[in-house]
């Protein structure tokens, strides 16, 4: 019986040393660690996929550049997906979409309206003075791009509202009169230069000699005719008329919503001469109850001398009827006396980076790519468009539509302007904007509204900015 334990013991102590033997070879097992060791994250990918999402609005340059430059950014930067949603009713289909969290990383779109606006006054649009200031160009080693963009743009109110730039020009191009410049080569017609001389254009159209021919009809011509329920297009006439009556000093006071600005005499002149037109009967009949299409085509059949525009009118209108051999030109919004400065509203299409987009770098990346000349060319190949950088003249040269061509020719005869208010509450009873052209452009035009009265409201809404802030 010992004998037996004694075996039994020895071959449990042979086995011991047998499992030690086979443990010399490696570590021991780690003391427990109550709290996990992190897990190491995975190198990135630089091809990883990313998905950028963009929101575009589909106006008259239509969407063929974007398509383009989709397609370009794409193929520039392997394993990126641009996810572009693209609508002429962009700021509607995009606000139920953004009251979710479903904000896209990048805009171009008016940025005065809706939701946008909404974003841009709350502080949701990234601010992006170092990007230009700091951020070199793709295609111009050396050079920044704030340094092509075209000058007194970036700082302007429009796109830095509170001294910061938070939004980015994207289009520039002039806005005035827009007229036929074959019919007035033919009749031996000067584009006016001043009110006195617009108005007096009038008797030259009694002559039969200048009917326009309207179905085998000829009827007489008018001297000006607007967008009708659409009166912000008027912005291109009444802001330069009165920079050129006070100043830019002065019109940045009405900007700035200072006491007095409106309430002025030469601004109640101009404001005077800009009621005249339809009180005075030189505006086309039934202007103010047409929408913006059927006054342009109207005024390209030639039942108008001018109508406010820019340079995106022969490509919204490209299937529009037309009088034989028209030709689009620009003049300058009148001044009150010859020999003021005259000045030319610029059409600046805007964008913005959104704050909460997903791909931030992402999207500086593509407005990086948007200022290049090779996008500027197709800018001007694919939309008839000007992008708002040095030197677009020469570089769209090539593919711009003549009628565009001709109607830059406007900057021949006025200075660059633009126009934006200064930041505004959100709780005020109407907009600034609204109160200028809305409602109240169409009252005094058709004299239910006396200049006083118009004056009076803007000095009203004015006053009511103030105190607010």
């Amino acid at each position: 019986m010992k004998r037996k334990l004694f075996v039994s013991l020895a071959l449990l102590l042979a086995l011991m040393l047998v499992f030690a033997a086979c443990g010399n070879g490696s570590e021991e097992p780690p003391a427990e660690d109550p709290t996990p060791a992190p897990e190491t994250p995975a190198p990135e990918d630089p091809a990883e996929d990313r998905v950028l999402s963009i929101a575009i609005f589909e106006g008259g340059y239509g969407r063929e550049f974007w398509d383009d430059i989709v397609a370009r950014f794409e193929a520039a930067n392997p394993g990126v997906t641009v996810d572009m949603t693209i609508d002429p009713e962009i700021e509607m289909l995009m606000a139920p979409r953004i009251a979710v969290g479903e904000i896209p990383d990048f805009i171009s779109a008016d940025l005065s309206q809706g939701v946008f606006a909404s974003m841009r006054d709350g502080g949701q649009f990234r601010d992006l003075t170092d990007f230009f200031s700091t951020t070199e160009t793709l295609d111009r080693p050396g050079t920044t791009i704030g340094d092509i963009i075209v000058p007194g743009m970036l700082a302007h109110p429009r796109f830095a509202p509170g001294g910061r730039t938070i939004m980015a020009p994207l289009s520039a191009g002039p806005m005035g009169m827009v007229y036929n410049q074959t019919l007035f080569d033919e009749m031996g017609w000067t584009p006016p230069t001043t009110w006195d001389e617009l108005f007096a254009m009038d008797a030259l159209l009694d002559d039969p000699d200048t009917f326009v021919n309207i179905g085998g009809t000829y009827e007489r011509r008018s001297i000006f005719t607007y967008q009708g329920i659409h009166p912000g297009y008027l912005e291109s006439i009444l802001f330069p008329a009165i920079a050129s009556a006070v100043g830019l000093e002065g019109l940045d006071r009405i900007a700035n919503f200072e006491e007095g600005a409106w309430d002025n005499p030469e601004v109640r002149e101009v404001i005077e001469n800009l009621a005249r037109l339809g009180t005075g009967d030189y505006l086309m009949e039934g202007t103010v109850a047409m929408d913006h299409t059927t006054t342009q085509a109207m005024m390209m059949m030639g039942r108008a001398l001018f109508i406010p525009n820019g340079l995106w009118l022969p490509g919204e209108m490209e299937d529009a009827p037309r009088e034989d051999g028209l030709v689009f030109a620009i003049a300058p919004a009148p001044v009150l006396s010859a020999g003021q400065t005259r000045y030319l509203l610029s059409s600046s299409g805007q964008v913005a980076l959104p704050a909460g987009g997903e791909q931030p770098e992402l999207a500086e990346e593509f407005l990086r790519f948007l200022y290049t000349d090779e996008t500027a060319a197709q800018f001007g190949r694919l939309a008839g468009g000007t992008m708002a950088v040095v030197g677009v003249a020469d570089i769209v040269a090539p593919y711009i539509d003549p009628d565009v061509a001709n109607m830059l020719r406007a900057y021949d005869l006025g200075s660059f302007m633009l126009f934006g208010w200064s930041t505004v509450p959100e709780d005020l009873p109407a907009s600034p904007g609204d109160e200028v052209f809305n409602n109240n452009m169409s009252p005094l035009m058709l004299g239910t509204m006396s200049v006083d009265e118009y004056i009076e409201r803007q000095e009203a809404i004015a006053a009511a900015v103030r105190d607010a802030g």
